[in-house]
């Protein structure tokens, strides 16, 4: 039953507001944000398999997911403010960014991706040799930029 609900309420927003919405936001319970882009070519595909979710290729237990909804606003692709050259350096895919707040990088469908941060001297250190090649967004703090890794 608990099932039935969740999927009629997710199939009601999707329908109801997918022509004016940006992105589905799924928030998990460990508090990662996981965007999936509405209104292109490539609108999120939901199946619901043994007691989770499969978004695309995605799969999610139904007990790590928090919350989701649909938002007009959430887009990690926008871009609000722009670093320029003399605030960031990039050496060998190894970004150096002169600021310590929280830093997350997507895939530009908008997935949470890890990629090695630290911080050092209030700067902070972003390796992303281990990613595959591609583009990014990086977005720290209320600041975000695209990076193409090739």
């Amino acid at each position: 039953m608990k099932k039935r609900a969740f999927i009629s309420i997710l199939c009601a927003l999707l329908v109801s507001s997918a022509a004016y919405a940006k992105s589905l936001v799924i928030t998990l319970t460990d508090g990662t944000l996981v965007y999936y882009l509405l209104g292109s070519d490539t609108n999120p595909k939901l199946h619901f398999v043994d007691g989770g979710i499969m978004i695309n290729a995605d799969n999610y237990a139904l007990e790590g997911v928090k919350n989701f909804y649909i938002s007009n606003e959430d887009d990690p692709n926008a871009i609000k403010d722009v670093f320029t050259d003399d605030k960031m350096e990039i050496r060998d895919n190894v970004l150096i960014i002169p600021s310590t707040e929280t830093v997350s990088v997507y895939t530009t469908a908008g997935k949470q991706v890890q990629a090695n941060s630290r911080l050092m001297s209030n700067k902070t250190i972003i390796d992303l040799n281990a990613l595959p090649q591609g583009s990014y967004v990086i977005n720290i703090g209320k600041t975000s930029f695209k990076i193409m890794k090739r």
